[in-house]
C-alpha cells in the first residue's frame, strides 16, 4: 500500500488501474518503450487488493455522510471491517496477510478505545442489544458474552449518573423564573419601580373596565 493509514486513495488507485487494464496491455502492444506492463499475477493480486479494500472504501464514506444522520449505522460497519481483517490474516494470499498487519494495528488502536462508544447503536430501536451480541459474538467468539456485559454495564452507569443529575436538578431547581444570569441580575431596589407601575397599571385598566 502507498499508505497505511490512506485506505481509500489506494482502493482509487488501483480501481482506476483495473478499468484500464486492456489499455496497458494495447499499450505494451504497440510501444517498445513501455516496459513496466503488470503481469497476468499483478492484475490478480492487484484485483484481490481492490475487492478487500472495497469494503473499507464504502464504510468510511458512510462515516462521512453528511445529508443524513450516520451514528446508528458506526458500529455495524465498524465490525465488519474488523471481521475483514480477521479474515485477511489467515488469507491464502501472502501479500494480503503482510498488507494485513500494519492495517490491522492502526485499526486496533482505534477499536479498542472507540468500540464500546460505537455501541450507542443499542438506542436504535431496530436493533438495541442484539446487533451488539451478533457481531460480538462473530468477533470475540467465547468471550463474547464478557464483552456485551461490559456494554451492558456501562450504559447503566450512564443511565445511573444521568439520573443523579436529574434528581439533584429537581432538588436544587426552583419555580421562580430564572432566565437571567448572575451577571444580568436585578435586585429589589432596581424592580420597586416596575412593581409600582404594574400595580398603578392594572388599578387604571380595572377603573377604565368599571366606567
Amino acid at each position: 500500500m502507498d499508505c497505511p493509514t490512506r485506505w481509500n486513495s489506494t482502493f482509487l488507485m488501483i480501481k482506476s488501474a483495473l478499468e484500464m487494464k486492456d489499455l496497458f496491455w494495447r499499450l505494451a502492444q504497440t510501444d517498445d518503450n513501455y516496459k513496466l506492463h503488470p503481469t497476468k499475477e499483478g492484475w490478480e493480486v492487484a484485483q484481490v487488493i481492490s475487492d478487500c479494500l472495497e469494503h473499507l472504501y464504502k464504510a468510511t464514506n458512510r462515516f462521512s455522510g453528511s445529508s443524513y444522520p450516520t451514528s446508528n449505522m458506526f458500529f455495524s460497519d465498524v465490525c465488519k471491517i474488523k471481521l475483514q481483517m480477521m479474515k485477511w490474516e489467515t488469507n491464502e494470499y501472502q501479500f494480503l496477510r503482510k498488507m494485513a498487519n500494519p492495517m490491522k494495528i492502526k485499526f486496533e488502536k482505534y477499536w479498542n478505545e472507540c468500540s464500546l462508544v460505537l455501541s450507542v447503536v443499542v438506542f436504535d430501536p431496530k436493533y438495541k442489544i442484539s446487533l451488539v451480541e451478533y457481531y460480538y459474538n462473530k468477533i470475540h467468539g467465547s468471550l463474547a458474552i464478557s464483552y456485551v456485559e461490559k456494554v451492558h454495564s456501562a450504559l447503566l452507569e450512564l443511565f445511573n449518573e444521568y439520573d443523579e443529575y436529574l434528581s439533584h436538578y429537581k432538588e436544587e431547581s426552583s419555580p421562580k423564573f430564572r432566565g437571567f444570569s448572575s451577571e444580568a441580575h436585578f435586585s429589589d431596589d432596581e424592580l420597586c419601580g416596575f412593581d409600582s407601575w404594574y400595580e398603578k397599571e392594572k388599578s387604571n385598566v380595572f377603573a377604565t373596565s368599571k366606567n
